[in-house]
């Protein structure tokens, strides 16, 4: 089976905080000299696709900011595309600067907390999208709980409990969306980042292919590679982050991948004719 596109994560299969993931720089090359389009798929909110790629090309990886999709940028499209915004209401954007661009390069109404009371209170706010921010207090948990509880739509970028971290696993963007679903007493209208089927949805229009020709890479079994599978994508799981063989040993049907490999060069039999 060859592939003439593939969806790369990010955190566990090409890099480790500052440190790129063994045979990552080397695989992902190999890719690109087979003439295949690389598009970096990440539930990771908070950072700006083209700071992102400036990481990528410090560790030796080719990579341009519009090679990289975020759960940001998956959730802004969506909402262009499938739920617009009411006339005169506006989108608060929560966590990084990477949520608010997001909404901004779809050309919907972005607000942050701070400017809230200025466009008209929390009645104003039609949707609240909520990504991870590391600067994100209680001050803008609480103005999203205002919105939220005043009936606006709310979307989750993503709901990973947890963010690897140099130093281990740190609070992820469902832990802080946590906390506004138990101030408020609901759970988020819509979650756009992998496994769910919006992120898959945008990340093949980006790359113009049909999900039968595109193979995606990951390290997680229930987000990665689950979610890859439900949209009709082939799996593979890269074994230099979470998931090992042993967990795809117990794991269920939905998460079996379609190739475990060591590294991502691994992979290249079945690339070397797919472009």
């Amino acid at each position: 089976m060859t592939y003439r596109g593939l969806l790369c994560d990010l955190d566990g299969v090409v890099y480790r905080g500052a440190s790129a993931c063994d045979g990552a720089v080397e695989g992902l090359a190999a890719a690109r000299a087979a003439g295949l389009p690389v598009l970096f798929l990440t539930n990771n909110a908070a950072r700006l696709p083209a700071e992102v790629s400036e990481h990528l090309v410090s560790l030796g990886v080719e990579a341009h900011p519009d090679e990289v999709l975020n759960s940001s940028q998956v959730a802004a499209s969506h909402l262009r595309q499938h739920h617009p915004v009411p006339e005169g209401t506006v989108v608060l954007a929560i966590g990084g600067p990477g949520v608010a661009a997001a909404l901004v390069e779809e050309g919907l109404p972005a607000i942050t907390p701070r400017e809230v009371v200025d466009h008209g209170g929390s009645e104003q706010v039609s949707v609240v999208v909520q990504g991870l921010g590391k600067e994100l207090g209680w001050a803008e948990l609480t103005e999203a709980t205002y919105a939220v509880a005043a009936g606006a739509h709310w979307v989750a970028t993503n709901t990973d409990a947890t963010l690897p971290t140099e130093r281990g696993q740190a609070p992820g963007n469902g832990s802080l969306i946590a906390a506004v679903a138990h101030a408020t007493g609901r759970q988020p209208d819509l979650i756009t980042g992998k496994p769910h089927a919006p992120a898959f949805e945008i990340a093949l229009q980006r790359l113009g292919l049909p999900a039968a020709e595109v193979l995606m890479i990951g390290d997680r079994l229930d987000t990665d590679i689950e979610g890859a599978k439900r949209a009709g994508l082939a799996t593979a799981l890269v074994l230099t982050g979470v998931h090992g063989r042993s967990d795809v040993e117990s794991a269920g049907e939905d998460q079996q991948p379609d190739h475990i490999v060591e590294v991502i060069g691994d992979l290249a039999p079945h690339w070397s004719h797919g472009a």
